[in-house]
C-alpha cells in the first residue's frame, strides 16, 4: 500500500513538474505566445515613450529596418521626426494596446494584429488615434516583432509584407479624436 502511495505521489510530482516546463523552442502555445506577444508591443510602447529608439527598432519588424537602411538610419529618422514634431508643440503622451487577435500560422511565421492607442498632447490640446500593430514571429510566439499600420492601405501593407496571411484583416484607419486643453 505504502508503495502504491509512493508512485502516485511520485507520478503527481513528474506530471507537476513537466506541465511547469516552459515549452520546448519548436512548441507552439497559443496562451504564452499571446502573452509574449502583448507584453514585448507593450516593452516596445513604453521604449518609444522614454525615447529609447534603439529598444524600439529591436521590436520593429527586420524588413522595416531594411527598408530604412539599417537600425541607425531608423533611430535617426525617428529622432528627427520627433525632434520636429517637438519644435511644433506636439508630443506623444501616452500608449496603450487592447486584445491581440489570436495568432495564424502565415508559412514560417506567426502573425497577429494588436489595436494600439495613441495620444499626442498638442499647444490645442490632445489628439487620441487608434491604430493596429501588426505581429510576426518566427520562432513559434516566443519573441515578436511589430509593424505599425497607421495612415497605410491594405495595398502598401502587402508591399512590406507579402506573405500577410489572408485571414489579417487591418481595420481601415479611424478619424482622431480632439480635445480642447
Amino acid at each position: 500500500m505504502k508503495s502504491a502511495f509512493l508512485f502516485a505521489l511520485v507520478l503527481s510530482f513528474v506530471a507537476v513538474v513537466s506541465f511547469a516546463q516552459p515549452p520546448k523552442p519548436g512548441h507552439y502555445d497559443a496562451a504564452a505566445a499571446t502573452r509574449a506577444l502583448k507584453e514585448q508591443a507593450s516593452t516596445m510602447g513604453r521604449a518609444f515613450l522614454h525615447k529609447d529608439y534603439t529598444t524600439f527598432c529591436k521590436y520593429s519588424y527586420p524588413k522595416l529596418l531594411t527598408m530604412m537602411g539599417g537600425e541607425a538610419k531608423m533611430i535617426q529618422a525617428v529622432t528627427q521626426a520627433m525632434d520636429q514634431m517637438k519644435a511644433q508643440g506636439i508630443e506623444v503622451s501616452s500608449f496603450s494596446l487592447g486584445e491581440p487577435v489570436p495568432p495564424v500560422k502565415s508559412g514560417t511565421e506567426w502573425q497577429s494584429m494588436i489595436p494600439q492607442h495613441t495620444t499626442l498632447k498638442t499647444t490645442q490640446g490632445s489628439i487620441s488615434s487608434t491604430s493596429t500593430l501588426l505581429a510576426f514571429s518566427s520562432d513559434n510566439g516566443h519573441h515578436w516583432t511589430f509593424l505599425d499600420t497607421s495612415n497605410k492601405d491594405m495595398a502598401t501593407i502587402r508591399q512590406v509584407v507579402p506573405n500577410l496571411s489572408p485571414s489579417i484583416k487591418v481595420p481601415p484607419p479611424q478619424a482622431p479624436l480632439r480635445s480642447g486643453n
